[in-house]
C-alpha cells in the first residue's frame, strides 16, 4: 500500500476529521479537492471510497436509479445529490448554477457557521481567508483540548503532534511497540492490525493473504456490513459515504 494512501485512510482513523459531521458537510468542504484529481481516479474524485456497493446503496437511499449506471457515473450523481441536500437545507438557491458553484457555496456557509461558534469575523473575509482561519483555530481547539501546548508553534507543527498523539493513542491500545520505529511504520502495524480484525469480525478467510488484499476485498465485498458493524476503515463514521475531510484551509 503506497504510503499517501496509507497516511490518507489513516488520518481519518486517528481523529484529523474534527471539522464536518455530516455528508452534505463533507461532500462541500471536498468538493474544492475533488474536482482537481485525475479522472483514472473514478469515484474517489467525488469524495467516496472506491467501493461499487456503497455508492450504490448511497445512491439507493437517495432515490437515484441504479440500474444501467457504471460506478463513475453513480458516484457522481449521489455526490451532487448530497450537496444539493447540503444547499436546500443550508437555504441556498440551487437555480442556474453548476455543481462546483453550489459545492463552493455550500462550502462558505459551512465555514462561516463554524467562525460564527468559534468568535471569528467574518466580515470583509474572502472565503479562503475565512477558510484558513477557521481551519486553524478548529486545529488549536483540539490540540487544547487534548493537552498539547501550541505557542510559538506552526499549524503544521501542531498538526504533526495532534498525529502522533493519536498515534501512540492506537499503538498503545492495540499493542504496538513504537521503540526505534517510524511514524509510517507505526501507522502501517496499526492499520494491519485493524485490518485483520475487520476480516475476522466479517468472517472472512484470512489464510494467505495479506492486509492490503483483505482490505480490498472488505471495500469491495463487504463495505456496507464493514460499515453497519462500525469496523475498520469505517470506525465512527456510519452516518458518512464520503472520505473526511483534513484539508480546509490548504
Amino acid at each position: 500500500m503506497m504510503k499517501k494512501g496509507l497516511f490518507i485512510v489513516f488520518a481519518v482513523v486517528l481523529g484529523f476529521g474534527i471539522f464536518i459531521q455530516s455528508p452534505g458537510d463533507v461532500a462541500a468542504i471536498d468538493a474544492n479537492q475533488s474536482r482537481n484529481l485525475e479522472p483514472d481516479q473514478s469515484a474517489n474524485r467525488y469524495g467516496f471510497h472506491n467501493s461499487e456497493a456503497l455508492i450504490k446503496k448511497r445512491a439507493e437511499e437517495l432515490g437515484i436509479k441504479t440500474k444501467g449506471k457504471d460506478t463513475e457515473t453513480l458516484a457522481r450523481e449521489v455526490y451532487e445529490a448530497e450537496i444539493k441536500r447540503a444547499a436546500k437545507e443550508l437555504g441556498i438557491k440551487t437555480e442556474g448554477k453548476d455543481i462546483d458553484e453550489l459545492a463552493d457555496k455550500v462550502h462558505h456557509e459551512k465555514v462561516k457557521q463554524m467562525a460564527k461558534k468559534l468568535g471569528i469575523k467574518t466580515e470583509g473575509k474572502d472565503p479562503e481567508t475565512l477558510a484558513k482561519e477557521v481551519y486553524e483555530a478548529k486545529l488549536k481547539q483540539k490540540a487544547e483540548e487534548l493537552g498539547i501546548k501550541t505557542d510559538d508553534k506552526d499549524m503544521e507543527s501542531i498538526k504533526q503532534e495532534i498525529f502522533k498523539h493519536y498515534l501512540k493513542k492506537e499503538a498503545d491500545k492495540l499493542g504496538v511497540d513504537m521503540k526505534g520505529k517510524d511514524e509510517y511504520t507505526i501507522a502501517k502495524e496499526i492499520q494491519d492490525k485493524k485490518i485483520m480484525r475487520s476480516a475476522e469480525k466479517l468472517g472472512l478467510d484470512t489464510n494467505g493473504k495479506n492486509p492490503e488484499q483483505l482490505l480490498d476485498e472488505i471495500m469491495n465485498k463487504h463495505a456496507v456490513r464493514a460499515k453497519e458493524l462500525n469496523l475498520f476503515p469505517f470506525e465512527g463514521r456510519k452516518n458518512s459515504f464520503h472520505q473526511d475531510p483534513h484539508h480546509m484551509g490548504k
